[in-house]
């Protein structure tokens, strides 16, 4: 028999520098209202002393103290990020050393800006097999490091940050649905190699972001007979407020069921929905019963969406 999953706790952690538009605009020569006007960014956070390591930990940690529970009942770590610095041990590992999830199998995986859904239905499967009780999944990058200084494209949109989510197993029937797919063959407009940056090509990018998405949730919905009115909120990858509000439009749902933090916390890749995601438990705007879409796109190229019941 499938088991059920519910969220029991999420947490985030935000570097300590942060990085204002006219700090960019200065070095970018370009104005802080071009900045704002192209991704609807006006703040992101850059990494000073931390670690990964301590951002992935102090994100856990936060999550575990608002799920009220013990370090060691977490079974099964997932942690996604683009821009981990070890081969090995990979950060999940740490994450189980340091907080002491001595239970905890740990795995860590790399599919793009979408990963934590990927990751997400990862655990998700673990405890539906009835395989696990309880899963932490971590979206982390650092990406200030991997920004070309000299790319407006890249430097005005890009974040660092860490967000996690603990889920448990329940009795309560409660929906889940998920919808990922990938295509390598057209991966090359998102690259990043070891040791260089970012390379983006704006202009696919946007083309893919505003049709690929769009039609995977409307399949997702039709294959599970749910109409969008019927969700909550749309809680896409924060990559670019122009990207999100097309998105929005071509669903034709209100722009205000979509959840935005893009303006405050800029594009942190795979951190981007967990922290989305802690934001809004922090604002008070999930409830139970509530369903809700998350909305994963970018590196690889990957294309992920889950349907998700609080």
């Amino acid at each position: 028999m499938m088991k059920y999953i519910k969220i029991i706790g999420t947490g985030k952690y935000l570097p300590s520098k942060k990085v204002e538009n006219r700090e960019l605009a200065s070095i970018l020569q370009v104005t802080e209202s071009y900045i704002e006007k192209m991704t609807g960014i006006q703040t992101r956070y850059y990494k000073k002393e931390e670690t990964m390591v301590q951002m992935a930990v102090n994100a856990a940690k936060d999550a575990i103290q608002k799920a009220n529970i013990p370090s060691n009942s977490i079974d099964f770590i997932v942690v996604c990020s683009t821009t981990n610095p070890y081969y090995m041990p990979g950060i999940s590992f740490f994450v189980q050393k340091e907080c002491k999830m001595v239970n905890a199998k740990c795995l860590d995986i790399s599919t793009g800006c979408s990963g934590f859904i990927n990751a997400l239905d990862m655990a998700r499967s673990e405890i539906a097999l009835g395989k696990i009780q309880k899963a932490l999944v971590i979206g982390i990058d650092v990406l200030s490091e991997l920004i070309d200084k000299k790319d407006v494209g890249t430097a005005i949109v890009l974040s660092d940050g860490a967000g996690a989510v603990i889920l448990e197993q329940t009795d309560e029937e409660k929906q889940y649905a998920s919808y990922i797919q990938s295509d390598a063959e057209h991966g090359d407009i998102l690259t990043c190699k070891a040791g260089s940056h970012i390379t983006m090509n704006g202009k696919e990018i946007y083309k893919y972001a505003v049709t690929k998405p769009v039609e995977q949730v409307q399949q997702l919905l039709k294959s599970n007979k749910i109409k969008m009115e019927e969700i909550q909120y749309l809680v896409p990858h924060q990559s670019n407020l122009r990207i999100m509000q097309a998105i929005v439009n071509r669903l034709k749902i209100p722009e205000e069921k979509m959840y935005v933090n893009i303006q405050k916390r800029g594009n942190t890749f795979c951190a981007s929905i967990p922290i989305a995601l802690d934001d809004m438990m922090q604002e008070g705007k999930l409830k139970a019963k509530d369903k809700i879409l998350l909305l994963g796109y970018g590196g690889g190229l990957n294309t992920g969406s889950i349907l998700l019941e609080i």
